[in-house]
């Protein structure tokens, strides 16, 4: 069974400290730790390993790796090859050097398959290792640079090859098809287009019935969610599209505004969608106007309220007068408290 050690100045890291929230570390130590992880931080790792091992459902672990790519800036994640690369990893996976250690890093670098992973985490590690005092750093740099520079001598001289065998074939049978096919195969892959990903050989998307507004709708609302109550899990997924399409995404976001008000959860922002329901509200515009009468008759009902009267030269009369709510107090905490006052001197 493989080991992973982890330096625990993962949680001093400012970073994390800073912006990690209570899923970011959690989804942080799982790429640091799965069982696909290597020391250097390339590996494969398909979306839907991710999704079983962690417990969330796809579209969430597609919002993680979109805000650790986008937003913090550590991973990068290919969707063709499905590899990802944790571009802090090796600040924290490697603890000691020798031969040993070299030989599992030019392994691991060896079995990676886009290149430009291997470049993205030397440039971010560069810094770290100009003012490491840790002397194996310099054995991880230099293998780094030696993988690098063999993956490019071994393109260039591919494509003098190709440029070769260009010149000697017949220009006037293939010179347009070839010369189309071969520009494509240079142009660059978007290894962040988060469309693309494949989950069991099938493109992502909603089903083929659904429209591209129902699409839209729906991604927003996961958004929502995850911006005010925290990582959608895989049971909730169902609920959140029946609710859309029961009510609609503009009154889920009035709901859920009067839920985050009240510091409530999601389940909350429901009862208040039930109960429009109930009282046959659909709109936006009917939520607001029942909100504005119950608001008017609130109101109403603390001006009809009758205001408390006692006798005067009692405990609980003087602390009326003195502006004291007495509701719920009994006469020993009412004599007390007007003791306290200097009210029985009245």
């Amino acid at each position: 069974m493989s080991k992973r050690i982890i330096e625990t100045s993962f949680w001093t890291d400012e970073k994390v400290i800073d912006n990690y929230s209570p899923e970011d570390k959690y989804f942080m130590l799982y790429l640091l730790t799965n069982p696909k992880t290597t020391a250097i931080g390339i590996y494969p790792l398909p979306i839907k390993i991710i999704a079983f091992d962690i417990g969330y459902s796809k579209e969430s672990v597609l919002t993680l790796i979109e805000r650790f790519d986008k937003t913090y800036k550590n991973i990068v994640y290919d969707a063709k090859t499905q590899e990802i690369a944790v571009l802090n990893s090796l600040k924290y996976t490697i603890s000691k050097g020798g031969k040993p250690v070299e030989d599992m890093i030019n392994r691991e670098l060896n079995a990676v398959k886009n290149s430009d992973l291997i470049e993205s985490v030397y440039k971010n590690m560069l810094e770290w290792w100009s003012i490491s005092d840790r002397k194996f750093d310099e054995l991880i740099k230099s293998s780094f640079e030696k993988e690098i520079f063999k993956r490019k001598e071994a393109k260039e001289k591919n494509a003098n090859t190709n440029v070769n065998a260009d010149a000697n074939a017949n220009t006037d049978s293939v010179d347009d098809s070839y010369h189309d096919s071969y520009h494509d195969s240079l142009k660059p892959y978007n290894s962040n287009n988060y469309d693309t990903f494949n989950f069991s050989n099938e493109s992502y998307s909603e089903s083929p019935n659904e429209s591209s507004n129902a699409k839209t709708d729906f991604q927003n609302l996961i958004e929502l969610y995850q911006s005010n109550f925290g990582i959608v899990k895989p049971i909730l997924y169902d609920d959140l599209k029946a609710d859309l399409e029961d009510y609609g995404l503009e009154l889920i976001i009035e709901a859920v505004k009067r839920a985050v008000k009240r510091q409530r959860e999601y389940g909350y922002a429901q009862g208040i969608l039930k109960s429009w329901n109930n009282k046959g509200i659909k709109t936006l515009d009917q939520a607001k106007a029942e909100e504005v009468s119950f608001q008017n008759n609130q109101n109403k009902f603390q001006q009809q309220k009758p205001v408390k009267k006692a006798p005067e030269w009692t405990d609980e009369g003087r602390l009326i007068k003195a502006g004291v709510d007495t509701t719920g107090m009994t006469q020993n905490e009412m004599y007390k408290l007007a003791g306290e006052m200097g009210l029985h001197n009245e």
